[in-house]
Order: structure tokens, then C-alpha cells, then sequence
């Protein structure tokens, strides 16, 4: 039935297709498809812009030219720009099917997920981003620890791919995701802003670029083509990390830098779903400061875990056995 629906969903599609642009579709039928309306305009919405969501669903906020939707208001990139074809929105056909798709139409999986590899960024010789009074490897493990407790307490089984201050190759990180069978892989890092730059802050949540999409964290970047083994989780990398930034932008009240796409060494040939998380700058002055406090990554970790729940029950109504 779900496979039948697929098909139907991209023969009606391809009748709503703007004829411009073979590779844009409108956005409000696309969305119609996928079981959301239009909604009507709030306060500050600009002109043109469209709101679709309905029961079940998230909220979708759309504008011309954005790089960006606003999902629950979440920003998720987008490969193109929101387009416009005779006063209607679009969005580009890829985005259609690795972003749309995703967040409108999910799939119970046949068994539940049960275990999870965290993975804390940098350690030993690498101490990653440095603060005047911290560096990165040490509250990134501090936090892997803390969402380790929460997940424990939810009933999930709980790695880390580092339980120490030690170095660990980059290969080897989602290896062991592998080697332990994970069902999810989530690596936790503190971003940085450039030199002399104190006032950047937000939290930003990677997962891996899709085959012919751009890299959000490449200037310019081209689209690459070439297919990664993560990317056979496409879908569900889009998922997680949509549901962990929701979790932390209200969890921390931090400004949102949005769902983003890397090709991360980490990211590449995961044998599950996995993202990759900027908890904050420790470059910045306000966030820095706060991050170099347990309360603060408290917040964080808690909010990590509320989004990896979520995620697990949105694939899997059953509960886990304690």
C-alpha cells in the first residue's frame, strides 16, 4: 500500500509540476498530496507568502526567494530557492522529495529502536574549538554523558564512541556504529565563529547531503552527485535532525541556524541514521559563557534526548521494555 501511494503521489506530481522548471513543483499541491491544506495568513506574514499544516501535521511557513522553510518554525534549508510561477510558491523537485516528503509522510519501521551510539566530538590530542576557561572535547563529552542518562532512563540502550579524554580517528566513529549494531548515531559538538567574532550564536543540526543537493556548509558549494552509504537514510536523517532542533531551540531559547547538509567524514558510510549537532559558539560571549555551565548543558542534553524520543515514537508507536 505505501509503495502503491508513492507511485500515486508521483503521477499526480508530475501533473502539478510547473512547466518552466521541470524540476519545480508547486508547493501547495505538493503539500496537499502529503495530507496538509492551505492555512489562512497570520499577523507579519508577508505578502505571497503561503501556511499550510493540518491535523497531525506541522505548520509549513513559505516565502519568495528563501532559502529556507519554516517547519513548526524550524528552519530547514533547501537545495534552490522558493520559487514563484503564476502567484503560486514552488520549490525545487529535490527538495520535494528529500525535505517534504520526510517531514509529511513517515513510515512505522518493523522493529523499534532500542540503541544508539553517541558520539562526543574531538578528544586526546584534539581538543576541538577552545574557550578561555574550556575547549569543545570536554563539554561535548559532558553532554554526551548527560543525554546517555536521560535516554538510559527512557529505556534505551546507550553507547559512547569515546568513554574518556582519547583520541579517536574519524573512520573509526561510525564504524563502531557498525560494529554495535546502532540503530542511530548522533556525534555532539560546539561550533566557533571566526576571529574576533563574540557576538555569533545559535545552534545548528547537520545530517548528510543528499545526491545532487548543495552542502549548506560549503560557500557556493555545488551540487554533488555522488551517493554516500548514509545517504540511504536520507529520509530518516531528515527526520532526526528536524526533531532534535525543534527540541533545542525550545529547550535553550538559542537562535536557530536551521536543519542543515554536510558531508562530514562521520556522516558518510553510517550503516544507520545520524546526525551531527552544533550545540552552541563557544566563541560567543553570552553563549559561550554558557555553555561552560553544567545547567546550561543540561538544557541541552535534555533536549537532545526529548528530540530522539520523539523521533523513536514517531517510527514506532509501541513502547521500549524496561
Amino acid at each position: 500500500m505505501d509503495r502503491f501511494r508513492g507511485i500515486l503521489i508521483a503521477a499526480l506530481l508530475a501533473c502539478t509540476s510547473a512547466p518552466a522548471a521541470a524540476s519545480d513543483v508547486y508547493l501547495e499541491d505538493s503539500l496537499r498530496l502529503l495530507g496538509a491544506g492551505r492555512l489562512a495568513a497570520q499577523k507579519g506574514d508577508r505578502a505571497g507568502s503561503e501556511r499550510h499544516g493540518g491535523a497531525g501535521k506541522p505548520t509549513l511557513y513559505a516565502e519568495r526567494d528563501r532559502d529556507h522553510l519554516l517547519v513548526d518554525g524550524v528552519k530547514v534549508m533547501l537545495s534552490e530557492p522558493v520559487g514563484l510561477l503564476k502567484g503560486r510558491l514552488t520549490v525545487a523537485r529535490l527538495d520535494y522529495d528529500k525535505v517534504l516528503v520526510p517531514l509529511y509522510w513517515r513510515q512505522a519501521e518493523r522493529r523499534p529502536m532500542r540503541r544508539i551510539m553517541l558520539d562526543p566530538g574531538h578528544g586526546g590530542t584534539d581538543p576541538g574549538k577552545q574557550h578561555a576557561n574550556y575547549n569543545e572535547k570536554t563539554v561535548a563529552f559532558d553532554t554526551a554523558v548527560r543525554v546517555k542518562a536521560a535516554l538510559e532512563k527512557q529505556g534505551f540502550e546507550v553507547l559512547l564512541t569515546r568513554s574518556k579524554d582519547a583520541s579517536l580517528a574519524l573512520p573509526a566513529r561510525p564504524a563502531l556504529a557498525g560494529r554495535f549494531a546502532a540503530d542511530l548515531f548522533v556525534s555532539i559538538h560546539y561550533n566557533s565563529a571566526g576571529a574576533n567574532d563574540t557576538t555569533s550564536g545559535g545552534i545548528e543540526t547537520y545530517c548528510l547531503t543528499p545526491p545532487g543537493m548543495r552542502s549548506t556548509n560549503v560557500a557556493k558549494g555545488r551540487p554533488d552527485l555522488s551517493s554516500e552509504p548514509g545517504n540511504r537514510f536520507d529520509i530518516r536523517n531528515l527526520q532526526l535532525a528536524w526533531s532534535v532542533q525543534r527540541h533545542l531551540l525550545a529547550g535553550t531559547g538559542a537562535e536557530d541556524r536551521g536543519v542543515r547538509r554536510a558531508r562530514f567524514a562521520v556522516l558518510r558510510p553510517l550503516p544507520c541514521p545520524g546526525i551531527l549537532i552544533e550545540g552552541g559558539f563557544v566563541s560567543s560571549r553570552r553563549e559561550g559563557a554558557l555553555i561552560g555551565t553544567p545547567a546550561y548543558r543540561q538544557q541541552v542534553a535534555d533536549a537532545i534526548a526529548a528530540g530522539i524520543s520523539e523521533y523513536a515514537r514517531s517510527l514506532s508507536p509501541a513502547p521500549l521494555r524496561r
